[in-house]
């Protein structure tokens, strides 16, 4: 018998996209569930009430009737949503997914068959695809000039063509018993899970896709790698406390990538590398004084914003 499945979504109370990747995910879903198989929804949003999220939460979640549930957090802690919302999850698979992307209309039935069709796997990652021009449905105007193919966009978008084989945090499909709770505060909750189940655990599977929008100002793009510098800070860290092995979170196949990379990518390999050599470098400073990196994403996530305090 098919195994059970919860779609669930921590969502920012100010994210304005989420109408449109509930819509997204309800057209994936209905693949998942023509076999018959059971589908629940979870969706939590957190942070400052009041914001049109909830609006569309509590909306969807009256639509699809006792089959969907909305939780709320006052604090804007997507660990902390995480944490909500598995905790509401009583099926043997969850699907995580974040609340600004387009997902793929099989995407979720074909990371569901790849864990079917491998008992070992716990977690199943669709292929995250930057896209430099709006979603279907988005509008030009609405989408705005975050939306251009800059040489930051075209920049932030390279890694996203090899497979790291680590969570794709856009969009996975996890089974509930992998884990049960995260701690709140993570940075980079994807690379916590990638540390916490192993590289031999995960699967990314190329078929199934989420879309998704780059930073595209050089400004915006240093904000993210220093949430993802400082976040690998602080899941070594923990890792040291706990006396686990320093291991990379990811897995580097260097000949691959440069077999893969052509005379044209290196300026995108320039200001990929020099942004990330920078953002380490700050995240570094700060750790050692014992500064702590708050992020908050504003409006869609895109552009995002990155404190040091």
């Amino acid at each position: 018998m098919s195994s059970a499945l919860t779609v669930a979504v921590p969502c920012r109370a100010d994210e304005p996209a989420l109408g449109r990747t509930l819509a997204g995910l309800e057209r994936a879903v209905h693949r998942v569930a023509a076999d018959g198989r059971e589908v629940r929804w979870a969706i939590c949003v957190n942070g400052s009430s009041g914001g049109a999220a909830l609006a569309a939460a509590r909306a969807f979640a009256a639509r699809i009737g006792a089959a969907a549930q909305v939780l709320e957090d006052p604090r804007a802690d997507k660990a902390r949503a995480w944490n909500l919302v598995r905790s509401a999850c009583t099926t043997p698979l969850v699907a995580f997914c974040d609340a600004d992307v387009e997902v793929a209309d099989d995407a979720l039935e074909l990371l569901v068959a790849a864990l079917e069709r491998e008992p070992q796997v716990a977690l199943a990652s669709a292929r995250q695809v930057p896209v430099l021009t709006p979603f279907v449905g988005e509008s030009t105007a609405a989408a705005g000039s975050a939306r251009r193919a800059t040489l930051v966009a075209r920049a932030a978008s390279l890694p996203y063509r090899f497979d790291f084989q680590v969570v794709g945090g856009r969009l996975y499909v996890m089974r509930a018993a992998a884990v049960e709770r995260m701690p709140e505060a993570l940075l980079l909750e994807d690379g916590w899970l990638s540390a916490r189940l192993g590289n031999d655990a995960l699967r990314t599977v190329a078929a199934a896709e989420v879309r998704f929008h780059p930073p595209t100002t050089l400004a915006d793009y240093l904000r993210e790698r220093l949430r993802t510098e400082a976040g690998k800070i602080q899941i070594h860290t923990e890792r040291r406390r706990a006396g686990a092995p320093a291991t990379p979170i990811a897995r580097y196949r260097w000949r691959q990538m440069l077999a893969l990379l052509g005379p044209s990518d290196l300026p995108l390999v320039a200001v990929n590398l020099g942004v990330r050599f920078v953002a380490r470098g700050i995240a570094e400073v700060a750790a050692r004084r014992g500064r702590s990196i708050r992020w908050s994403p504003i409006a869609s996530s895109k552009p995002q914003h990155t404190e040091v305090s």
